[in-house]
């Protein structure tokens, strides 16, 4: 949380109080009670992205693929699509993406989650981010952002 939005916090549970206990003239308490609603609306709508929700902003340099669903575009009611992936990104919880959907990265993903399926690890990265392991990629197209390559398998040390 950052500080402004604290500092924000404070003062509407103190302007609260204020105007709960009776300290003031109606004359001193009036402004408080016209803003305290646009201030509790504005926190409201300049909070982060809670947890569980997929975030717009852009996929991370590199991280591997949990899962996805892909929402292909509706002519009908003129839903454009979407595509959902869920990467680990080194934090204790998998992260939503929602990315606008496209032909290309529709069948990337499609066989990135067959991969997966397969039992092959999934690393997704940004074009252009070269990752040491991009020797087995899964439907490199030109249209699409991101690049998904397989994981090399995770060798532990020997045991001493």
């Amino acid at each position: 949380m950052s500080a402004w939005l604290a500092a924000a916090y404070a003062v509407l549970a103190l302007g609260v109080a204020w105007v709960l206990i009776g300290g003031g003239s109606w004359k001193r308490r009036a402004p408080f009670i016209v803003l305290a609603p646009a201030l509790a609306l504005g926190l409201w709508l300049g909070r982060a992205d809670p947890a569980g929700w997929p975030t717009l902003s852009g996929i991370p340099k590199q991280a591997g693929l949990v899962w996805a669903q892909i929402v292909e575009p509706d002519p009908a009611t003129a839903d454009p699509g979407r595509i959902y992936l869920w990467l680990d990104t080194g934090k204790p919880s998998p992260r939503a993406y929602s990315l606008p959907y496209s032909r290309p990265l529709h069948e990337q993903v499609q066989k990135a989650l067959q991969a997966i399926r397969l039992g092959d690890p999934i690393e997704v990265s940004r074009r252009g981010q070269r990752t040491p392991r991009e020797g087995r990629g899964h439907g490199s197209r030109a249209g699409s952002p991101l690049l998904f390559t397989s994981q090399s398998p995770v060798t532990l040390p020997p045991k001493a």
